[in-house]
């Protein structure tokens, strides 16, 4: 077939039926392929032995710092590559490098006209002349220039139909088609995925996320038989009907909550539990096996719950006992659906059929503590403290709790305390859980005081910082923030924010601003640069510019 016209459109049908065919124009090699043992925008180790000592030392210099993300120092290392070694058969893809690097600085625009493109122009037969023209779809969709990323991708599936890239360029459109709400072409592009790609290393994943997708659509459609063979192209039969149960009860569960779609629901609900009837372990000759056997049978519990088959669900259980014997997994499974049901009567009446009594009885307070009847979860908590002494640090670290969610904080401080003194070897734990409850109790003095002992840094110095500002102690404040940028990296762009924030609470409006600029200046990538750039402009009408390149 001759080659598609620079610049023409190519349709998703089309592009699709070329990949199951194999019939428009193919210029890949074996190692560039679908089952390729590198990504397509990676040297290969053949390439790399093709290169002179002194090519592969300057190539080497410029991947270390494209590596380490030191994207300027990278591009000029991959400049002097190309001006030095040319007509090396690596120098399209010093060029490739080059490119990628511009992007992370933000010059994207940069990188499509000067770097990609002329990956394209000056070595058009290279295989990095394909990843070049992937990124140019890529980057465009990454800049917001849709239509053009759409056009990018299509020619290169187009024109490289069984190239890994070809892939890549599949999975992006999916995306642009998602965005778009363009079913059609997003499910033809899955179905390519999961039945014609061949799976090598780079692109398996994609097609078996790809298989998963289309089985949910076509769950969704009803069309169980369709999702099942999807599904068979990624799992064998062992794993398949975990995989049938876990991608159809999403499409199950919406199907039956609304009025008109709900009878088809609960027919692809009965086809799906047919199917796990059928495929149901038979050996049950050991434990291995009958623990398998209760694991599938689970599967189709959860389809019945799903399908909103309320009075169903028990009796799948009791046929799970009758046929594998019973468990506290099982009991457990059967007693968290009856509290998503808010039924915790009944779940309580299934805890008590444990046979741990005492993990039985743990989870009835649980129950409680869910339902937010604190008085039942302390009174089974006691009872606990009284039949299993040995858990005391257990049952105390839970009565805590309950008494912060109540809340009643004098409880839960003096619960802690008697931790403290007797469960040494967490002391540090139960101190900082002392300090939180003196914090949230608006004890803040003694709050200060608890943290002060705690080796939590900066966590600790953050705590005291935030006590001090309700205090309106905001030197005290100002000290520990500083402390802060100065001890935790990690934490300095966080803690010179707050330091603007203390100023202004303070009244020291200068102070505050330059505490603002200086996050802008000093940290423009992180987040709290965006926030403080936000505030000097709302607040203070100031504009400043953050540092680093702008996008194009």
């Amino acid at each position: 077939m001759a080659r598609i016209a620079k610049g023409k459109q190519v349709g998703i049908a089309a592009l699709l039926f070329a990949i199951a065919c194999g019939c428009l124009l193919n210029e890949c090699t074996v190692s560039t392929a679908f089952g390729a043992d590198h990504r397509f925008d990676e040297m290969s180790l053949e390439r790399w032995k093709l290169l002179r000592e002194t090519e592969r030392y300057q190539l080497q210099i410029a991947e270390k710092y494209f590596r380490e993300k030191k994207w300027k120092v990278a591009i000029g290392e991959y400049e002097k590559y190309i001006t030095l070694y040319e007509t090396s058969d690596a120098a399209s893809y010093a060029q490739l490098k080059w490119s990628l690097a511009h992007v992370q600085i933000r010059k994207s625009n940069t990188a499509i006209k000067d770097g990609y493109q002329s990956v394209i122009d000056y070595w058009p037969d290279s295989q990095d002349a394909i990843a070049a023209a992937y990124y140019i779809g890529h980057t465009y969709k990454s800049i917001g220039q849709v239509s053009k990323s759409k056009k990018a991708l299509r020619d290169l599936i187009a024109k490289h139909p069984k190239h890994m890239a070809s892939v890549y360029a599949m999975v992006e459109l999916v995306d642009v088609a998602t965005h778009e709400k363009d079913v059609r072409a997003r499910t033809e592009i899955w179905k390519a995925l999961t039945f014609d790609v061949p799976r090598g290393k780079y692109t398996k994943q994609h097609c078996i996320n790809a298989s998963r997708s289309l089985a949910t659509w076509y769950f969704s459609q009803a069309a169980f038989d369709d999702a099942l063979k999807s599904l068979a192209t990624s799992y064998d039969e062992a794993l398949l009907p975990a995989q049938v149960s876990t991608y159809a009860r999403a499409p199950i569960a919406a199907m039956v909550a609304q009025s008109e779609t709900k009878a088809k629901g609960e027919k692809l609900a009965d086809r799906v539990i047919a199917y796990l009837r059928e495929v149901s372990p038979k050996d049950l000759a050991d434990d291995a096996g009958k623990l398998k056997g209760r694991h599938h049978w689970y599967l189709i519990a959860d389809v019945q719950a799903s399908s909103l088959r309320d009075a169903e669900v028990p009796k799948i259980y009791d046929e799970i006992i009758k046929r594998y014997g019973s468990s506290d997994e099982l009991l457990g499974r059967l007693a968290t659906w009856h509290k998503s049901k808010q039924k915790y009567d009944q779940a309580r009446a299934v805890y008590a059929r444990y046979e741990n009594k005492i993990e039985g009885v743990n989870e009835v307070a649980t129950s409680y503590r869910n339902q937010r009847n604190f008085d039942g979860a302390i009174s089974t908590y006691n009872q606990l403290l009284a039949r299993a002494p040995a858990e005391a640090v257990r049952w105390k670290s839970l009565l805590a709790a309950t008494y912060r969610e109540i809340p009643k904080y004098p409880e839960t401080i003096a619960m802690y305390t008697e931790l403290l003194g007797q469960d040494i070897e967490h002391a540090e734990q139960w101190r900082q859980l002392i300090a939180a409850a003196h914090r949230d109790a608006g004890q803040l003095k003694e709050a200060i005081g608890h943290f002060r002992q705690c080796t939590n840094f900066p966590e600790n110095y953050k705590q005291m910082a935030w006590c001090h500002r309700r205090l309106k102690q905001y030197n005290e404040a100002l000290l520990l923030y500083n402390q802060v940028a100065a001890g935790s990296e990690s934490q300095a762009p966080w803690a010179i924010l707050q330091i603007g924030y203390t100023r202004e609470e303070a009244g020291q409006k200068e102070g505050a601003i330059r505490a603002f600029q200086q996050v802008c200046k000093q940290f423009p990538k992180n987040g709290h640069a965006s926030v403080a750039h936000a505030h000097l402009q709302n607040k203070y009408k100031l504009s400043i510019t953050l540092g680093g390149g702008k996008d194009e």
